[in-house]
C-alpha cells in the first residue's frame, strides 16, 4: 500500500483522535529517541539554509510531544527559547501544522482569526509563520520544519516549495537515524542470538585460536570463555591435532564443512576418562571486505542424546548467513566511498611524483628547480583543496562542491592536465598532441583546480581506453563566443547503445573493460557535474563508422580578461626584520621541516615537542611569534593559548594556530582560546610572509 493510501486509511479510522495525542504517532516519535537529544549538525545545516533562503530570522525543526514541543534544531530563536530548546504546546504554532497534517501558513498572526490570541505573538513577537509536517516513512507526523518572522509575510509558492524540499531533507535525515537504529537493533539481535542460542557458536582465527565462545559452548564443552579466548581450540582430540587445518582446507573455497564426530570436553566422565561429546559440526569461512578469509565460524550441536536440534541449527545458520551478507554489503559501500577518495586524490599525486624524481636530475639548475617547485606548490595546493572538500562526506554524496572562482587561463589548465597524464602516456607509448594558439586569450571565471581535474579525467580516460602506441589530442580555442576544449583519441570508442548513459555514476562500457586500466565509472560523472557548475556543458561527439576512438568537447563561458587581470600568484613583499620564532608541534617531522622552512626565510627558530615545554620555552625565549599545533597529547593547543595569554611577559608575542583542522568551528575555537590567527596545514611560504609582514606592521616597523 502506498504512503498516500496508508495516510488516507488512517485518517478515516481515526477521525475523532487528536493527532497530538495519537498513540501511534507518539510511539513512532519516541522510538527514534530524538526528543531531548543533543543538537545535530545535519539538522542545523537545514535550518540555517531555510532561514537564509526564505530570508527569515528564525527556523526550527520541531518535534511535538503530548504536552510540549522540542526543538531538535533551532536557528535565530531568542533566549530563553534557544537555550531551553522547547516550550509548552500552548505557545506552539507547530502543533497546528501537526493537527492539519499539511502545510500551515500564517501571513499576519495579529489579524488571523485562527491564532490572533495566541500567546506566542505577544511573548515571542512572532507575526508570520510557515510550517511543513515532518513524516516518518509510514506516514506518522513527528513535527514540523518551520520558519517564522517578526513582520507580516506573503509567502510565495517558490518559498513554500523551497521549504517543502527542505522538510523532505529533514525526513531523509530522520530516516537515516531510523535506519541506523535498525542496524544497531540488528547487531544487538545478532549478539543476542549468538548468546541465547542452544548451539555452540565458535569463531577461530587462521592459527586455530578462539576469538568467540558463546554460553552454549561453555555448556557443551565445559570451558568458560575466559579459559579459551585467545588460546588454541581446546576441543580437538590429541589424535587429530591437524583438525583445524582440515576444516580450513575444506572451507577455503567457500564451501561449508560438515561432520558428526567426537570431540574433547572439560573434565572426566564417570569412568575417570577424559570427557568427550558427540557433536554435529558445521563450519564456514568468514571473509573480509577484500575477499580474504582469516576466520572460521563453527556452529556445533550436541547430538550425544538426540538429533532433535538439527532443524533449529539449520535455521540459525541461515540467519547468520543473512547477517554476514548484510555486513558484506556494508563493506562494499565503504569500499565504494574509499575508491571515490582515491580517484579524486590520484590526479595531483602524479605530477608530484614526477617532480620529486626530476629534482634528482635538476638539483644544479636553479631555473628548473624553481619551475619544479612551482609545480609542487600548485599540486600540493590542489591536494589540500581536494582534502578539504572530501572531509565533508555529505557534501560529496550530494554533489555540494564549492567552487573557488578566479580568472583562469585555459592554456594553463590544459598544460597542467597534460603534465598530470604525461607519465601514463609514456608508460603506454601514446603520442600526446596539444593544439592551441598561445597568443589567443582564453580565460574563464572558474575554479582552476576543478577545471584541471575535468581535463585530466578526460585525458586519463583517453589513455586508459586507447591501445598502446595510440594518439591523443587535446586542443583549446574559441567557438561561438565560448571557450572550447576538445579531447580526442583513436582508442576503442564508445558503442552507440552506451553513449546515452556514459555520464551516469558507476557506468562503464562492458565491451571495453578488457582494454581499460581500471576505474570505477565515476570520472565522467565528475566531469559533467563540475563543467555544469561552471555554467558549461560537456558533449560526447558522434563518430562515423570509419573512425575510431572518442571525442569529448567542453564548452565554458568565455571571460574577456586582459593579462593584467590574471592572477598568476600574488607577490608578497619580503619581511625586513628577523624575528624570534617558536614552533610547538608534537610530530617531529612536521616540526623539523617547518623549523627549517622558517629558518630559510631568515628568522631565528626554536621548537618544542609539547605544549607544556612550549610554554616554558616561550617564557625563556620571549619569542616574537609562536606557531602551535592544536591536537597534541597531555595539553592541546587551546589550553596552551589560554595559559599563554595569562602570562603578562608574553603580551607582545603573536600566537598562530597551525593545524590540519580548518572548519569554521575550528577557527572560532582557536580565536576564542586566544590565538591571533588560524592557518591550515600545510602553510605556504606566501602565507608565512603575510603573517611576518603583519607582525612588522603591528610593531610599527613599516
Amino acid at each position: 500500500m502506498s504512503l498516500t493510501l496508508r495516510m488516507a486509511a488512517k485518517a478515516s479510522m481515526n477521525r475523532t483522535v487528536d493527532p497530538i495525542t495519537d498513540p501511534l504517532r507518539l510511539k513512532a516519535l519516541r522510538s527514534l529517541s530524538l526528543v531531548d537529544s543533543p543538537a545535530d549538525e545535519s539538522f542545523d545545516r537545514i535550518t540555517r539554509l531555510a532561514a537564509r533562503l526564505l530570508r527569515c530570522p528564525a527556523s526550527v525543526v520541531t518535534l511535538i510531544e503530548e504536552d510540549r514541543q522540542f526543538f531538535k534544531s533551532c536557528v535565530g530563536l531568542p533566549e530563553p527559547l534557544a537555550t531551553l530548546r522547547g516550550s509548552p504546546l500552548s505557545h506552539s504554532f507547530c502543533k497546528l501544522t501537526v493537527r492539519a497534517g499539511e502545510r500551515f501558513l500564517i501571513e499576519d498572526a495579529r489579524v488571523d482569526p485562527r491564532v490572533e490570541s495566541h500567546p506566542a505573538i505577544k511573548e515571542y513577537g512572532i507575526v508570520s509563520y510557515a510550517g511543513f509536517p515532518i513524516r516518518t516513512r509510514s506516514g506518522e507526523v513527528l513535527g514540523t520544519l518551520c520558519v517564522v518572522d517578526v513582520v507580516p509575510r506573503e509567502w510565495t509558492e517558490d518559498e513554500l516549495e523551497t521549504l517543502r524540499e527542505l522538510s523532505a531533507s529533514v525526513e531523509s535525515e530522520i530516516e537515516l537515524i531510523a535506519a541506523a537504529e535498525r542496524e544497531r537493533d540488528q547487531a544487538r539481535m545478532f549478539q543476542t542470538m549468538i548468546q541465547a542460542s542452544p548451539l555452540s557458536v565458535i569463531v577461530i582465527d587462521c592459527d586455530g585460536r578462539v576469538k568467540l565462545w558463546n554460553d552454549a559452548s561453555e555448556a557443551i564443552f565445559g570451558w568458560t570463555s575466559a579459559e579459551v579466548l585467545g588460546y588454541p581450540l581446546p576441543i580437538i582430540p590429541d589424535r587429530r591435532l591437524d583438525e583445524c587445518q582440515r576444516i580450513r582446507d575444506a572451507v577455503g573455497d567457500g564451501s561449508v564443512f560438515r561432520c558428526v564426530d567426537t570431540y574433547c570436553a572439560k573434565g572426566e566422565d564417570a569412568d575417570g576418562q577424559k570427557r568427550t561429546v558427540h557433536v554435529n559440526v558445521s563450519a564456514v569461512s568468514l571473509h573480509r571486505y577484500d575477499g580474504h578469509s582469516d576466520q572460521i565460524l563453527l556452529i556445533i550441536d550436541d547430538v550425544s542424546q538426540s538429533h532433535e536440534n538439527t532443524l533449529e541449527r539449520e535455521r540459525l545458520f541461515r540467519e547468520l548467513k543473512n547477517e554476514k551478507a548484510l555486513l558484506s554489503e556494508m563493506d562494499e559501500r565503504k569500499n565504494r566511498f574509499l575508491a571515490l577518495l582515491a580517484h579524486e586524490l590520484r590526479n595531483p599525486l602524479t605530477p608530484i611524483g614526477n617532480a620529486v624524481d626530476l629534482l634528482r636530475f635538476a638539483a644544479k639548475d636553479p631555473g628548473q628547480v624553481n619551475e619544479i617547485s612551482t609545480v609542487l606548490e600548485n599540486q600540493v595546493r590542489q591536494l589540500v583543496r581536494l582534502i578539504d572538500d572530501l572531509m565533508d562526506v555529505s557534501r560529496i554524496t550530494r554533489g555540494r562542491i564549492d567552487l573557488q572562482r578566479e580568472t583562469v587561463s585555459i592554456h594553463e589548465v590544459v598544460a597542467n592536465s597534460c603534465r598530470a597524464v604525461e607519465s601514463l602516456c609514456n608508460e603506454m607509448g601514446h603520442q600526446l598532441i596539444r593544439r592551441a594558439d598561445p597568443e589567443e586569450a582564453l580565460h574563464v571565471h572558474g575554479d582552476d583546480v576543478r577545471l584541471t581535474q575535468v581535463v585530466t579525467n578526460l585525458l586519463n580516460n583517453a589513455c586508459k581506453y586507447t591501445p598502446p602506441n595510440g594518439r591523443i589530442e587535446v586542443s583549446c580555442g574559441r567557438s561561438n563566443g565560448q571557450v572550447e576544449i576538445t579531447v580526442k583519441d583513436n582508442g576503442v570508442g564508445i558503442p552507440p547503445e552506451h553513449r546515452r548513459a556514459i555520464f551516469e555514476m558507476f557506468t562503464q562500457v562492458e565491451g571495453t573493460l578488457k582494454d581499460s586500466r581500471g576505474g570505477l565509472g565515476i570520472g565522467l560523472t565528475l566531469v559533467k557535474q563540475l563543467v555544469e557548475l561552471h555554467g558549461g556543458e560537456v558533449l560526447l561527439m558522434d563518430s562515423d563508422e570509419t573512425s575510431s576512438g572518442s571525442e569529448f568537447r567542453i564548452h565554458l563561458p568565455r571571460l574577456d580578461a586582459p593579462p593584467g587581470e590574471l592572477n598568476p600568484g600574488v607577490q608578497v613583499e619580503e619581511p625586513r626584520k628577523r624575528f624570534r620564532v617558536l614552533v610547538v608541534d608534537d610530530v617531529p617531522a612536521i616540526a623539523k621541516m617547518f623549523t627549517m622552512l622558517v629558518g630559510a626565510m631568515g628568522h631565528e627558530v626554536s621548537s618544542a615537542p609539547s605544549a607544556p615545554i612550549g610554554i616554558e620555552r616561550a617564557r625563556e625565549l620571549q619569542p616574537d611569534i609562536v606557531f602551535s599545533d592544536i591536537c597534541m597529547p597531555d595539553m592541546d593547543g587551546y589550553e596552551l593559548a589560554r595559559q599563554f595569554r595569562s602570562l603578562s611577559e608574553l603580551d607582545s608575542s603573536m600566537l598562530i594556530a597551525m593545524t590540519g583542522n580548518g572548519q569554521p568551528e575550528d577557527i572560532r575555537m582557536a580565536m576564542e582560546a586566544g590565538f591571533d590567527r588560524h592557518i591550515t596545514k600545510p602553510a605556504s611560504v606566501q602565507r608565512l610572509r603575510e603573517i611576518f609582514l603583519e607582525l612588522e606592521v603591528r610593531r610599527g616597523l613599516r
